[in-house]
């Protein structure tokens, strides 16, 4: 993929993510969204994408299917990685109602 800092595995067919780089900015920082193919992003895709986040310091809002009795449901929840202050930061947009991206 060139001119992305994405490896050729995390193309969408090959690595079941999606990946919007820079949707929307924290303390002057960029953050990107990851959303799956499926349900939820694969383990070694999630992985990757935590450690790009970790060493570019760029936090990641990241969506999985929520389960209901043990099956996928319709809704998505949001889960943060990145610093303490961020976690908390999207959790009060998301008590506003506020879009995340």
């Amino acid at each position: 993929m060139q001119g992305s800092p994405l490896p050729g595995w995390m193309k969408p067919n090959q690595s079941g993510v999606i990946v919007l780089f820079a949707k929307r900015r924290w303390m002057g920082r960029p953050v990107d969204v990851a959303v799956p193919v499926g349900p939820r992003i694969p383990p070694r895709a999630l992985a990757w994408l935590k450690a790009f986040a970790e060493q570019h310091q760029r936090p990641l809002l990241y969506t999985e299917q929520s389960l209901s009795d043990g099956r996928c449901d319709a809704s998505q929840q949001v889960l943060a990685h990145g610093p303490p202050a961020f976690r908390e930061q999207v959790a009060a947009w998301q008590a506003r109602g506020e879009p995340l991206w």
